[in-house]
């Protein structure tokens, strides 16, 4: 009996919500986080490209 009910679960898959399409809400703040990850305001040369920053080396 036990080797019918995993054949029966490999034959049904499981429903797909209506809104799979759309991102939640969590989803969405990740999304926000990892887009603005490098954002910070204060950072030095911030508006300088790597030509324009002093090589150190």
């Amino acid at each position: 009996m036990a080797t019918l009910n995993r054949m029966e679960q490999h034959k049904t898959p499981p429903p797909t919500p209506e809104d799979a399409t759309q991102a939640t809400a969590e989803q969405r703040e990740l999304q926000e986080q990892l887009d603005h990850q490098d954002g910070d305001p204060d950072a030095p040369a911030r508006f300088q490209s790597r030509r324009q920053i002093a090589d150190e080396t």
